[in-house]
C-alpha cells in the first residue's frame, strides 16, 4: 500500500513564503489558529530528524542539441541530485536554478530514481504523459507547486491500481514552457483523473492544449533494445 505525506512538508523551503511564487496571505480564507498550527508544524519539521520521502527522486537537466545522436543525448542528460528526505529535496530545489532561467528548449526533470526521463527506459517504454504548455509567467509556480504535490504523493487517488506517476519534466520554449507528467501504464493514462487534479490544484493557472499520449504513439520512439533509441523526451 502506498504512503502518501501529510501537507505539512509543503511550508518546509527554507525560502520566503512571500515570494512571488508563493499565493500572498489571504486574511479572509485564514483563521489566526489556522496560522498559528501551520507554524508550529513548520518548526516541528525544522528540529525534527529527516522527514523521508515515501519514494527518492532525481532531479535532471538536459541542454537541447538538434538532431543529437543517442550518445549526444546521453551526454547532455545531466543528473542534478536524488533526494531522499523533504529537508534534501528543499536543500537542493533551493541551489539549482528555477525553470525560469532555463535556455530555449533545454528542460528541467524530476524523475523516481532508476527511471530515466527518455521514452525508451525499460520501465517507461509502456508509459505515457499528459502534456500541457503555460504562459512563461506562471512556470516557476507551476514546477513547485507540482514538484510539491509528487514528493508528497498526492495524485494516488486520480491514478488505477496498476498505474503510477514517474516524473514531471518542464521544457523551456519561446513565449510559454512545455510541461510533461510521465506515467507508468499508457492503457491506464485516459482512464485516470491526473487531468482534473492538475486543473484543480493549479488554478487560476491557464492549462494551454492539454492532451494525453503514449510514449509508443510517438513517430520517432525506438525501442530500448534499438541502437537507434533516440532519447527524446517531449513532445
Amino acid at each position: 500500500m502506498r504512503r502518501s505525506l501529510s501537507n505539512s512538508w509543503r511550508n518546509y523551503s527554507g525560502r520566503d513564503t512571500n515570494s512571488s511564487s508563493t499565493p500572498p496571505f489571504n486574511a479572509s480564507e485564514t483563521t489566526i489558529a489556522e496560522v498559528e498550527s501551520k507554524k508550529e508544524e513548520e518548526e516541528r519539521i525544522k528540529t525534527s530528524g529527516p522527514y523521508p520521502l515515501s519514494n527518492n527522486w532525481t532531479f535532471y537537466r538536459d541542454k537541447y542539441v538538434a538532431n543529437a545522436t543517442p550518445e549526444e543525448y546521453a551526454q547532455n542528460l545531466v543528473v542534478l541530485a536524488t533526494v531522499a528526505t523533504v529537508q534534501n529535496f528543499w536543500a537542493v530545489y533551493n541551489n539549482i536554478p528555477g525553470p525560469d532561467q532555463l535556455q530555449s528548449r533545454c528542460s528541467h526533470h524530476f524523475m523516481k530514481s532508476g527511471i530515466r526521463p527518455v521514452w525508451e527506459d525499460p520501465r517507461n517504454e509502456n508509459g505515457g504523459a499528459w502534456y500541457f504548455r503555460v504562459d512563461k509567467a506562471d512556470t516557476a509556480f507551476v514546477w513547485r507547486e507540482l514538484l510539491m504535490q509528487l514528493i508528497g504523493e498526492q495524485f494516488e487517488d486520480c491514478i488505477a491500481e496498476d498505474d503510477d506517476i514517474f516524473g514531471l519534466s518542464v521544457s523551456s520554449r519561446y513565449n510559454s514552457d512545455i510541461f510533461t507528467m510521465w506515467n507508468q501504464n499508457a492503457n491506464a493514462g485516459n482512464l485516470s483523473k491526473v487531468l482534473d487534479k492538475l486543473l484543480e490544484i493549479l488554478k487560476p493557472v491557464q492549462l494551454q492544449l492539454p492532451y494525453y499520449k503514449a510514449h509508443k504513439d510517438h513517430a520517432t520512439f525506438k525501442k530500448s533494445d534499438s541502437p537507434a533509441a533516440n532519447g527524446q523526451t517531449l513532445g
